[in-house]
């Protein structure tokens, strides 16, 4: 998948941002300034995926590489109803700082990763999202995802120093269908 270049309008000027696989050179950068460091050993597991496979992960920069988006996608896992391997992959860890909401960022890196789906011939999608993050949800009807089930949303993680870490976050379990590339061109971005 090449990389993507859109202009997005940020406070009245223009600003190119480029959509584009995340590289390992990149994991610092998903920890946000700090925001994000207790998830360090999540990202780099997800990089050890990326590198057998089973992972996907993008990432939205603005100039001078400051990291601005970030979507991973897990193609196999333990709960088949997420991710099999063949025809269901699961969206996760999708931001978009706040300045650059609005303004189809999220829709754009949606496009990439659905494309990038299709053309592995996945045939579905699915995500949690928080059950009171109202905006995501919205987003997530614009693209066509439904609700498919409640979830606990009890995961686990170690953080940065090794220490494990429950998160309990009740969540909807939502799902869509995806095109064939005839319907979704990658040219329409």
């Amino acid at each position: 998948m090449d990389d993507i270049l859109i202009p997005i309008k940020i406070y009245k000027a223009s600003e190119n941002i480029l959509i584009r696989p995340l590289v390992k050179s990149d994991l610092p950068a998903l920890e946000w300034e700090g925001e994000y460091t207790r998830f360090r050993n999540v990202f780099s597991d997800l990089y050890m995926k990326i590198e057998n496979g089973v992972a996907k992960a993008w990432v939205a920069v603005a100039q001078e590489s400051y990291m601005v988006g970030q979507v991973f996608l897990q193609l196999t896992s333990d709960r088949l109803e997420l991710a099999n391997g063949w025809n269901r992959a699961y969206l996760y860890s999708f931001r978009i700082r706040p300045a650059y909401r609005n303004k189809g960022l999220g829709t754009k890196m949606h496009s990439v990763l659905e494309n990038a789906l299709i053309e592995l011939n996945f045939t579905r999608l699915t995500l949690n999202v928080a059950r009171d993050n109202k905006r995501a949800i919205r987003l997530y009807h614009r693209l066509g995802f439904h609700v498919v089930a409640d979830e606990p949303g009890v995961w686990t993680f170690p953080d940065h120093n090794g220490v494990l870490q429950t998160v309990c976050e009740p969540s909807w379990r939502m799902e869509k269908s995806l095109k064939s590339t005839d319907q979704h061109p990658i040219s329409a971005l």
